[in-house]
């Protein structure tokens, strides 16, 4: 099957094309920082009690579920009052 051309009716699935822009303009640039780690290290313990040393040592708490940790700990972001609004 042939791929659909880009002004074919089927490819406008919300009508008229770019009819989002008359919506968007003069909104703000959105801007994604970069929030992966510069480093990153694997660390491996032969017991639970060498995690909980270590866990104690870096004043962290780790579980056997802990897949990673940030070091020093980062603050969660707090996300309690953000809500969705439809301005529909």
């Amino acid at each position: 099957m042939p791929y659909a051309k880009p002004n074919d009716a089927q490819t406008l699935l919300f009508g008229e094309k770019e009819s989002w822009k008359e919506e968007w303009e003069g909104m703000p640039e959105f801007e994604q920082k970069n929030l992966l780690p510069e480093y990153s290290v694997r660390v491996n313990f032969s017991c639970i009690e060498d995690m909980r040393r270590f866990s104690e040592l870096i004043k962290q708490r780790l579980t056997t579920k802990t897949s990673s940790i940030w070091f020093p700990a980062q603050a969660k972001a707090d996300l309690k009052n953000k809500v969705y609004v439809d301005e529909s």
